[in-house]
């Protein structure tokens, strides 16, 4: 049905007299040398015949990718509890006008193991009654959001495989390396299991556009299977016509080189400001605040995060009321700094800091009891995010003020 409805789509566009008419592509070589780089990116050799697709925006992207799922039989998908709301919430709806796709969830929150709270929910798929879809998805952003964990790749691809010969059924891992573009993990995920279908996603209005446009990725690994499934994902967007535009190809063409070490700035900025936000919290409060952050060795092997969360210590004699708005007031005690924003957003390369509580944005699709499993002493998430350049000295005083004013007696 699909096919048959593309020839129609295609005339349409055609026939459409559009903005996008005006707007020269890139060159032939530039889009090939940024397909290239998203291929480098993943960790995979680059294939022409198997260029990325690039969409519009991230849930294009993944929609195409559970569309061209639900076409070879439907899939079981096992994702985050706590993921983005979009990708949940667009699961839902799958789930909800479909017979052939289902949606199961695992929880990281806190001090919840990632990969054995992965591994228990197979097991319990593995032995669920019900009809059996042909295809099991464990779809992982690494790092996680917004906890920043990374799950050990070796123990991921060992529990996939034994759930492909338990059940016989083919098995996906579809990656969100958005906050950590540059980790490779296809490359090493190949030796690990190099039978294993493996598919990366990535959302490029964060860093690989520098926040200059909306735009998200899919690749294929090395497997057969994998790139014939991402034929199957490139004709599922031409005939929803999200593939990306001129304009968004322009925008990527030029900023796509340097993502690595506009990363790797971004983290070592992080890493000081968070530094900095902890031991103002110690001085003022006497507490010593963790931060959700990839540690120093997982930044080495790539997971060059610009982000990090944190729960920040309950007031001293705080009703309910003001313990349960601490974190969004403190964002908003930041964003009254020009040097922060409001914004949902990371990787971007404008000289600002980026301020949210997830629970609130990010997440707002979220079933409340997954989110309140974030909150520490009642007081939920918050969250920051560094461009590469900026004015640390600054940004290091507003933090240390924002602190003081916010458990001032």
């Amino acid at each position: 049905a699909l096919r048959e409805h593309g020839a129609t789509t295609v005339l349409n566009q055609e026939q459409q007299v559009s903005a996008d008419a005006m707007i020269a592509m890139p060159a032939e070589s530039e889009i090939q040398e940024f397909h290239a780089h998203l291929q480098e990116l993943s960790g995979t050799d680059v294939d022409v015949s198997a260029n990325p697709v690039v969409f519009t925006a991230g849930l294009p992207a993944l929609a195409s990718v559970f569309v061209a799922l639900l076409q070879n039989g439907g899939s079981d998908l096992v994702m985050c509890s706590t993921a983005y709301g979009g990708s949940s919430q667009l699961n839902d709806l799958l789930m909800s006008r479909t017979g052939n796709h289902r949606k199961f969830t695992f929880d990281v929150q806190g001090d919840t193991d990632i990969c054995e709270s992965i591994q228990q929910q197979l097991t319990a798929l593995a032995s669920q009654p019900g009809p059996v879809l042909p295809t099991t998805v464990l779809f992982l952003e690494t790092p996680t959001n917004p906890d920043m964990k990374v799950p050990e790749m070796d123990k991921i691809a060992a529990m996939l495989n034994k759930h492909k010969h338990k059940t016989g059924k083919e098995v996906l891992l579809l990656l969100d390396t958005t906050f950590a573009p540059q980790a490779k993990l296809m490359c090493q995920l190949e030796t690990m299991a190099p039978e294993l279908l493996v598919m990366n996603f990535i959302s490029m209005s964060k860093s690989v556009s520098r926040g200059k446009t909306t735009s998200g990725a899919v690749i294929a690994n090395h497997t057969h299977q994998s790139k014939s499934l991402l034929r199957a994902v490139a004709e599922v967007a031409a005939v929803l016509d999200t593939t990306a535009k001129p304009d968004q190809l322009q925008f990527l063409a030029q900023n796509h080189r340097g993502v690595e070490a506009r990363n790797e700035k971004a983290y070592a900025v992080a890493a000081a400001m968070g530094d900095t936000l902890r031991g103002a919290v110690r001085q003022t409060c006497g507490y010593d605040m963790p931060l959700a952050f990839v540690s120093p060795e997982h930044a080495a092997q790539g997971y060059t995060s610009s982000t990090f969360s944190f729960n920040l210590p309950p007031q001293r004699g705080a009703s309910q009321l003001e313990t349960d708005r601490l974190a969004q007031r403190f964002v908003e005690l930041l964003c009254r700094h020009p040097l922060f924003k409001p914004c949902v957003s990371f990787g971007q390369d404008n000289g600002l800091v980026y301020a949210t509580v997830p629970a609130t944005s990010t997440q707002g699709a979220i079933k409340a009891e997954d989110k309140a499993k974030q909150e520490v002493g009642g007081v939920q998430l918050a969250r920051l995010s560094f461009p590469p350049e900026c004015d640390v000295d600054a940004i290091s005083r507003v933090l240390v003020d924002t602190v003081s004013t916010l458990y001032k007696t």
